[in-house]
C-alpha cells in the first residue's frame, strides 16, 4: 500500500478524457475510469490467481473447523464451547488487528516479501494447531495463523491491482474480494471429508503443505513492486490500541454472557478499555503522519458509506456459516458429510454470483447491485427466521436460505470495494482495500462473538428458541447494512462523465 503522495501533477489525463483536478493528500479527487474495457495481460491474470489462491488459504482456515468443535472440545478434558469458540473468534480478532500493520509494513519491506512471510507463518501455525497439547495453545497458534492471514491479505491485492488496466479492475477486485469469502464457505464441505478419514488435527495439519508449495509458486510469479520512501515511524501505539480495543470488545460480548454477566463490573471495566482503546486508535489514526488505517480517505461519502455497509454485512456474512453447521449437526442430528454438502450449496451459488455481476458491475451501476443483494441477504435470512423448526426440512427451511444468501453476498459484498476504489485515485488502493478488509474481518469477530453470546443451548428441547434469537440479530445487522447503501453518495464515475 504507497504512501500518500506528497506533490502530483496540477492535471491529469484518463485515456483522452478531459482534464481531470489531482486528487488531494487525502484520496479525494473525481473518481474516474476509462469507458473501454481494455486487454489484459496473461501476467496480470497469473498474479491474480495466485494472490487470491492467497485469500482462499486465509477464508478456509477462517470456518473449516466450524463443524469440528465438539470434537475439539471433547478432546480436550474440562475445555467448554466458549472456549474453543475462541479459537474462531480469535481468529478474526487476530487478523483485523493485525491487517493495518501488515499493510504498514508491506509499505516498508515489500509486498512480495509480506505475502511470502504470510505464507510461511501460516504453515508454521498450521502444524503448531495440529500438535496443539490445551485448547489454549491451539488458541494462540490460531492466533499465529492470523497474523500469518493479515500479512497475506494486504500485500496480495498491492501487488495484482497495479497490472489491471483501470477498466477491468473491478472484475479483479471482485475475484480477489470473492476469494477468501467463498472459501471460507466451502470449507465446512471439505473439513466433513477430512474429519471423517482422518480426524480435525489432520483438518489444521493439511495447510501446512498447501501453505509451503503456495509459497514456491508465488516466488516465482510474483513480481516485487518498488517502496516508497517513508520518513515516519510507524504509529505502534495505534497498532497497541486497535488490538487491545477490539479483543477487549470481543471478550465482553464472549465472556459477559456465558460467564460474568452483562451488568457484572468485570464486564463493564473490560468493555470500558475497550471503547478507550478504540478512542485512542481512531485519534491517533487521524493525527500521526502515517497512520495504519488513512482515516482521512472516510471524507469522500463513497468511501464511508461504503465502508460502513461492508462493517454492517461483515456482521453476518461470516458467523453465518459457522450458525448453519452447528444448527444442523446439533439440532437436526445432521452426519458431517451432510453437513458439509448442505452448506455447499451457498458458495456455489454466491460463486456464480460473484464472477456474474462483477462482470455486469462494469457496465452497470455498482450501488444499484449492491442494495439489490443486500436486500436479498435480508430476504433469506427472514424466511429462516420464520421457517426453521424442529422437524429436519432441509429443501425447505435450509435450502432456500443458503441459496439466496449466497445469491446477495455475490452481488453485494465484492463489489463494495470496488465502489470505494472507484472514488479515490490509484495511490490509495491498498489503503482502501486494508481498511474494507480490517472492518470485514472486525465485523466477523464481533458477529462470532454475538452468536456466542446469544447461543446458550445449542442442542436439546428448547435450544430453538436460542438459534432465532441468532438469526434475528443478523437480521438487525442486514436490514441496517440496506438502509445504509441508501445514503446518497453523489454521481458515480460514468454520470459525472
Amino acid at each position: 500500500m504507497p504512501a500518500a503522495p506528497v506533490a502530483t501533477p496540477a492535471i491529469q489525463r484518463v485515456d483522452g478524457a478531459q482534464p481531470q483536478p489531482a486528487p488531494a493528500a487525502d484520496g479525494q479527487g473525481p473518481p474516474r475510469r476509462p469507458r473501454a474495457r481494455e486487454a489484459v495481460s496473461g501476467r496480470a491474470w497469473r498474479a491474480l490467481t495466485v494472490a487470491s489462491l492467497g485469500t482462499v488459504l486465509v477464508g478456509f482456515n477462517s470456518t473449516a473447523t466450524n463443524i469440528a468443535l465438539d470434537a475439539i472440545q471433547e478432546s480436550y478434558v474440562g475445555a467448554t464451547a466458549a472456549d474453543v469458540g475462541w479459537g474462531i473468534a480469535g481468529f478474526m480478532v487476530g487478523t483485523a488487528a493485525f491487517l493495518p500493520l501488515a499493510g504498514r509494513l508491506a509499505d516498508r519491506t515489500g509486498r512480495k516479501r509480506m505475502f511470502l512471510t504470510g505464507l510461511a507463518l501460516f504453515a508454521l501455525s498450521a502444524v503448531a494447531s495440529a500438535l496443539a497439547p490445551t485448547v489454549w495453545t491451539l488458541n494462540l497458534a490460531r492466533v499465529l495463523q492470523a497474523v500469518g492471514g493479515a500479512a497475506i491479505l494486504p500485500a496480495s491485492l498491492s501487488l495484482v491491482l497495479p497490472l489491471f488496466p483501470a477498466s477491468r479492475r473491478t472484475t479483479a477486485v471482485g475475484l480477489w474480494s470473492a476469494a477468501g469469502p467463498l472459501a471460507a464457505g466451502i470449507a465446512p464441505g471439505v473439513a466433513a471429508v477430512v474429519l471423517g478419514a482422518a480426524g480435525w488435527r489432520v483438518l489444521y495439519f493439511v495447510s501446512a503443505p498447501v501453505a509451503a508449495l503456495m509459497f514456491v509458486v508465488a516466488w516465482r510469479v510474483l513480481t516485487e513492486l518498488p517502496t516508497p520512501e517513508i520518513s515516519h515511524r510507524l504509529d505502534v501505539t495505534g497498532a497497541a490500541a486497535g488490538t487491545v480495543g477490539l479483543a477487549a470488545l470481543v471478550t465482553a460480548i464472549m465472556q459477559g454472557s456465558r460467564v460474568w454477566g452483562w451488568t457484572s463490573p468485570v464486564t463493564l471495566a473490560v468493555a470500558a478499555v475497550g471503547v478507550g482503546a478504540f478512542a485512542w486508535f481512531v485519534t491517533s489514526s487521524l493525527r500521526h503522519p502515517e497512520p495504519l488505517l488513512n482515516l482521512q480517505l472516510l471524507r469522500r461519502r463513497g468511501v464511508w458509506v461504503t465502508q460502513l455497509a461492508n462493517f454492517l454485512v461483515g456482521v453476518s456474512s461470516q458467523a453465518i456459516w459457522l450458525i448453519w453447521p452447528l444448527f444442523m449437526f446439533n439440532f437436526w442430528q445432521y452426519s458431517e458429510n451432510q453437513v458439509g454438502l448442505g452448506v455447499t450449496v451457498g458458495p456455489i451459488v454466491a460463486g456464480a454470483s460473484t464472477v456474474f455481476f462483477s462482470r455486469l458491475g462494469e457496465r452497470w451501476s455498482a450501488i444499484t447491485l449492491c442494495r439489490t443483494g443486500a436486500a436479498i441477504q435480508i430476504m433469506a435470512i427472514g424466511w429462516q427466521v420464520v421457517r426453521l423448526g424442529t422437524q429436519a426440512d432441509y429443501l425447505r427451511e435450509m435450502a432456500p436460505t443458503i441459496a439466496l444468501f449466497g445469491l446477495g453476498w455475490g452481488m453485494c459484498v465484492p463489489l463494495l470495494n470496488s465502489v470505494a476504489l472507484a472514488w479515490v485515485d490509484e495511490s490509495y488502493f491498498g489503503e482502501v482495500s486494508g481498511l474494507f478488509n480490517t472492518l470485514r474481518y472486525a465485523a466477523s469477530a464481533i458477529g462470532i462473538a454475538g452468536l456466542f453470546a446469544l447461543l446458550k443451548q445449542d442442542s436439546g428441547e428448547g435450544a430453538l428458541v436460542y438459534y432465532q434469537h441468532v438469526l434475528v440479530f443478523f437480521l438487525v445487522f442486514a436490514i441496517a447494512a440496506f438502509a445504509s447503501l441508501w445514503i446518497p453518495i453523489g454521481r458515480s464515475d460514468r454520470s459525472s462523465r
